[in-house]
């Protein structure tokens, strides 16, 4: 054991604990100048948890929508936490974060009194403590009013209490609260499993509590118990037992991201890259006094990239590993020191001056990215939301991107285009052809309007003919939003719950597809032709609509041929009884001559050539669809 030096007395806990207060005070006034001293969360999610909050304290069950009940939020407890605010005020948001910024000053403490645990030696837990309190991305977190700071308390609070008392109720109570904050508790309640198990083949060579079958089978009776309720709400509304918000997240073409993993450890070596070049020395004091630690810290880096396909909110996912990384790096430094710097003050304190420089090297980076990220919100979101509720009726379904600000600036029916609180976006995400397959379900669904990025979806508001924007929110910077506009679009989708065609017309083309009418304006440069489609049947064929303007001859002197609604509506996503609004311009010749013409239509494949009509006694793969004496030309 190393010798207590006299830098490092014990009321040094105090000390860190001022330098973090002041740190969040500094963040705090610097993101209040970049917004214009109006307060903000850096991410639009934590409105999903005020709007989850407000529903539940006012007896709406937990329910994103009021009274449509869904486990949208993937921290629970976070939200009954909240709930409690909602009793007393509607004004989350300053209660919200002052939450979260005193969690992360327990944070700070508990990571001490672990370390302390572990070495036994108050300098070492000081700089692990300190350490914590100087990393930008935890300041950053501990303003953005989420579970974050919650979760990483809770984590490390469930491994000191296994570090004092081995598997008990207490511990799985802590591991049980942490999962329902942040489903990769789940991990972390499995490792201190194993690792109890393990302990009974290699036990630690320092003394630890004894590990029983009894007290194994209680710790894991108790943790499920806790986890139950929500698992059945889960499993009652979508018929899986973890929340929507994994499932729409949790979505990648491979097995493995090895972005996901480069990107959590180009994270975690910015946040300070002294204490990645430690960890490799934590490994014999950890084996000996706490694996949970180091297989907790690099168990979810390497878990990670199963999970999701890159990063989200400048990897806040693996946050809560900080203080583990601390501690584990304050450790490796322990056993250096040890084993060649016994009791070398000098070296002490040179190390510790430079732990804390390379911290808060990225302080200023960190504070304005909280104000810029919060100013996004403000600009993008808050100001969606606002204009929303002012101007679109309140009964309107509205499908949309982020759905924080909006729903809970003017609570409305919604359908989540990210599947969060919307599973039945889910098979339309998992389509071999997202916005085919979202153009049909939001159309089926009564949704009249879009507020989206614009960019997230270009093919869904690709045609002006079907989504009109009405109304744009810009942002300047790109900090935490993915794109820089927002549109609210109104939608006339080519999915018809009902029609009526300026001319009626009966063609049924191979028993599939039945043609029940056209609109249709000439000119002197176009033909505006919109055909009226009916599925008679699941179509599998992926059929393209011919258009040919004939002359008296039969000659072709001008065509179309395309998929229907420019491939936004193909025949094979069509279903039986679907209707479809189909429109089409034909350009005409600039030297056309005035005379008789035809337009003729049909359906075909490339692979299989022309459909015929099967609802007339002769074999035809076309119709003639109308006709017209004189086109009208100029002088």
């Amino acid at each position: 054991m190393i010798q207590q030096t006299s830098f490092a007395p014990k009321w040094g806990i105090f000390i860190v604990l001022g330098l973090a207060a002041l740190l969040l005070a500094g963040y705090l006034a610097y993101a209040l100048n970049l917004t214009g001293g109006v307060l903000g969360v850096p991410l639009d999610d934590a409105w999903i948890h005020f709007q989850y909050a407000r529903n539940l304290s006012q007896g709406n069950g937990f329910s994103y929508v009021p009274g449509v009940p869904t486990p949208g939020s993937t921290a629970p407890l976070w939200t009954l936490l909240l709930a409690s605010i909602g009793l007393f005020t509607d004004d989350f948001l300053l209660p919200a974060m002052l939450f979260s910024a005193a969690l992360f000053l327990l944070t700070i403490w508990l990571t001490y009194r672990l370390t302390l645990d572990l070495t036994d030696h108050v300098g070492v837990a000081l700089l692990a403590a300190a350490g914590l309190a100087v990393t930008g991305r935890m300041v950053w977190a501990s303003w953005s009013a989420m579970e974050v700071t919650l979760f990483t308390a809770l984590s490390v609070g469930g491994v000191w209490a296994y570090q004092r008392r081995g598997l008990t109720g207490l511990t799985a109570v802590l591991f049980a609260l942490a999962s329902q904050t942040r489903p990769e508790g789940h991990v972390l309640f499995a490792l201190a499993v194993l690792d109890t198990l393990f302990a009974w083949r290699w036990p630690y060579a320092e003394k630890r509590p004894s590990a029983t079958w009894k007290n194994l089978t209680a710790a894991v009776l108790i943790y499920g118990a806790i986890q139950l309720p929500y698992a059945l709400f889960s499993l009652s509304v979508t018929g899986r037992p973890l929340p929507n918000t994994f499932y729409a997240k949790a979505r990648q073409s491979t097995l493995y991201s090895w972005r996901t993993l480069r990107e959590t450890l180009q994270y975690h070596w910015q946040d300070n890259w002294l204490t990645m070049l430690l960890l490799p020395f934590s490994l014999p004091t950890l084996w000996r006094r706490n694996r949970l630690v180091g297989s907790w810290l690099v168990g979810l880096w390497l878990l990670l990239p199963f999970i999701v396909p890159f990063l989200w909110h400048h990897g806040r996912y693996t946050m809560p590993l900080l203080p583990f990384q601390m501690i584990a790096a304050a450790v490796g430094f322990y056993w250096l020191a040890n084993k060649f710097w016994h009791n070398r003050q000098a070296v002490w304190l040179a190390f510790a001056g430079l732990w804390l420089v390379v911290g808060l090297w990225t302080a200023p980076y960190w504070a304005g990215m909280l104000g810029y990220n919060a100013r996004e919100i403000l600009e993008i979101d808050v100001a969606l939301g606002d204009w929303l509720a002012a101007n679109v009726p309140a009964e309107e379904t509205v499908a949309i991107d982020d759905i924080g600000t909006i729903v809970f600036q003017g609570p409305r029916p919604i359908v989540d285009l990210n599947g969060l609180v919307s599973p039945e976006m889910w098979p339309v995400l998992d389509d071999a052809d997202p916005p085919t397959a979202a153009m049909r379900l939001l159309a089926t669904s009564g949704v009249r309007y879009l507020a989206i990025f614009p960019d997230w979806h270009p093919l869904l508001v690709s045609d002006p003919v079907i989504a009109q924007p009405i109304q744009r929110f810009r942002t300047d910077t790109h900090s935490i939003i993915f794109a820089q506009e927002a549109v609210v679009y109104e939608m006339d989708w080519p999915y018809r719950q009902q029609i009526e065609p300026q001319h009626e017309e009966t063609a049924v083309f191979g028993d599939r597809i039945r043609l029940r009418g056209y609109d249709w304006l000439a000119n002197e440069q176009t033909v505006d032709l919109t055909l009226y489609w009916e599925s008679v049947t699941a179509v599998v064929e992926n059929y393209k609509v011919f258009i040919h303007i004939v002359d008296e001859n039969g000659t072709i002197v001008a065509q179309t041929d395309r998929l229907p609604v420019n491939g936004l509506a193909p025949t094979w996503r069509w279903q039986p009884g679907d209707l479809v609004r189909d429109v089409h311009q034909i350009p005409l010749p600039s030297d056309l001559t005035p005379g008789r013409y035809q337009v003729r239509l049909g359906l075909y494949t490339e692979a299989n050539g022309r459909l015929p009509l099967s609802n007339v006694s002769f074999p035809v793969d076309f119709i003639t669809l109308l006709d017209w004496q004189h086109l009208l030309i100029s002088d």
